[in-house]
């Protein structure tokens, strides 16, 4: 099969076609937090259709787009059609090919920008460390130590309180 070289193109957003069966849903919240983003900088990531005008990758923010009446946007076409399994393989791709968070760097992030760009409250409280457990967990003491008989000297300033 021919190997696929993307480039970029401007489409008219009434031309765009929502990707049929695309498997991906968003919460309240989710589409809140990418209209915020949407708000503050636009489309900074391209929608990736299809030869067709079909939305691969970026349905969400199509939606949001044609509801603030946006004409034209920027896209991401391939140099040939995807037969709809590829179509399929990629719109999953898009939707789950996501890193994982590295929260010793977010924690250097202000907690007011990480909830503003839509970070929960249980993701917070990874990133600071918050969540410190039952406060009357003791924990177990280990089974074996390396510690040996007469490694340990007593000393004559030691007080029991």
């Amino acid at each position: 099969m021919e190997k696929i070289i993307w480039h970029n193109e401007k489409r008219k957003i009434t031309d765009l076609k929502p990707f049929e069966g695309n498997p991906r849903k968003a919460t309240e919240k989710e589409v809140e937090d990418l209209a915020k983003s949407l708000n503050r900088f636009n489309l900074a990531d391209p929608l990736v259709i299809n030869t067709d005008n079909e939305v691969i990758g970026g349905n969400f923010r199509l939606s949001l787009l044609k509801q603030k009446e946006i004409e034209e946007v920027d896209v991401r076409i391939p140099s040939r059609t995807l037969t709809r399994k590829e179509a399929e393989e990629l719109n999953l791709r898009l939707n789950k090919n996501v890193g994982l968070w590295d929260f010793d760097l977010l924690a250097n992030f202000s907690e007011d920008l990480l909830k503003d760009v839509g970070f929960e409250s249980e993701e917070l409280d990874k990133i600071f460390q918050l969540d410190v457990g039952d406060e009357d967990e003791v924990p177990e003491p280990p089974k074996e130590t390396n510690i040996k008989l007469g490694n340990i000297k007593a000393s004559r300033d030691l007080r029991l309180c």
